[in-house]
């Protein structure tokens, strides 16, 4: 039985008898109301129409292509988002795409890192009519265990949260990025106490995502980038020890901070990016203020990036981050 509060997203689950319980499951919670695929849906021309706002259970076979219709209004927010790998079945790398009655795409996602290698994605409806989701295995080699489970709606889906981190029990706003419908900032309620895998939910009048931004509970208090901060006169100043946070939000951005150091004070200094779930593969540096860089590093922990820093004087220095192959 599913508790009427249960946070949305994946649990752990083992089945209990009286003879033992069983190993570890994925399961899954969701919001909206459940379906199931109907085969043959494989036809472009011959789709299974479905609703808009249900999660629709099924199985994308070798070779498989399954097509689902809804109707929509011009100017109306459509999303999509399969979880496949994360259900932790099968090593299932699932590809979400919307496309329009004349078979262009508007939309796809094949490996998205907000979801690890599943998908989602976002449009605004350009005209009345009906548009076509289409769910397969990336290189078409499914099999009998690539279950996925497709959410489909007006829900909002935010590609990112800044910023993406907090103290326990405080109140915080929080910036809401990348959906189609615009940016809209909002004030949430930390939990009082660390939760591991911690995330919140964007929700508006249409419905909620079906799956958490990750969010950082932390003891450090946080600074937000001030731009253009690209070069060290303008680096954004924080006291450390803190949080700051940042977008590298065009191809070449680089985002640079700036803090005292006294002479023999010791720094570790952690990106948080993949593991906050952002496709940025960081590059981080460190210098005195007005000099180069005397510290570098790229992947330290998975794609993020970290060093020990001991200060040899006391000064300025300078914090940059970028993407390392400059995307943004």
């Amino acid at each position: 039985k599913i508790a009427p509060d249960c946070a949305l997203g994946l649990h752990d689950l083992r089945v209990r008898t009286a003879t033992g319980i069983s190993e570890l499951r994925t399961f899954s919670v969701g919001a909206l109301k459940e379906i199931v695929e109907i085969e043959p849906n494989n036809d472009f021309l011959a789709p299974q129409a479905i609703a808009m706002n249900v999660t629709v259970t099924g199985v994308a076979d070798n070779e498989d292509v399954d097509y689902y219709v809804v109707q929509a209004k011009k100017g109306e927010r459509i999303t999509v988002e399969v979880e496949g790998l994360r259900l932790g079945i099968s090593e299932f790398d699932p590809c979400v795409a919307i496309l329009n009655s004349k078979r262009f795409e508007l939309g796809v996602s094949d490996d998205a890192a907000l979801v690890w290698r599943d998908g989602f994605t976002s449009i605004i409806a350009p005209e009345d009519g009906k548009y076509i989701v289409q769910v397969r295995e990336s290189a078409y080699a499914g099999n009998g265990n690539c279950i996925y489970r497709l959410h489909v709606g007006n829900f909002p889906r935010a590609t990112a949260v800044l910023p993406s981190g907090g103290k326990p029990g405080e109140s915080i706003m929080v910036r809401w990025i990348g959906d189609p419908a615009g940016e809209v900032t909002t004030t949430i309620k930390l939990p009082a106490t660390a939760e591991r895998e911690f995330g919140i939910q964007r929700q508006d009048d249409k419905g909620m995502s079906p799956y958490p931004n990750a969010f950082r509970l932390t003891p450090l208090g946080n600074v937000l980038e001030k731009e253009p901060n690209d070069d060290q006169a303008h680096a954004t100043p924080f006291e450390a020890p803190m949080a700051v946070n940042g977008v590298i939000e065009k191809p070449g951005d680089v985002d640079q901070f700036v803090f005292k150091a006294t002479k023999g004070q010791v720094f570790d200094i952690n990106c948080y990016a993949r593991r906050i779930r952002s496709p940025l593969d960081s590059v981080m540096y460190l210098g005195k203020k007005g000099a180069g860089a005397m510290l570098g590093a790229d992947d330290s922990f998975g794609p993020d990036s970290f060093f020990r820093f001991q200060a040899p004087e006391n000064a300025e220095y300078v914090i940059w981050v970028i993407d390392q192959l400059g995307k943004g």
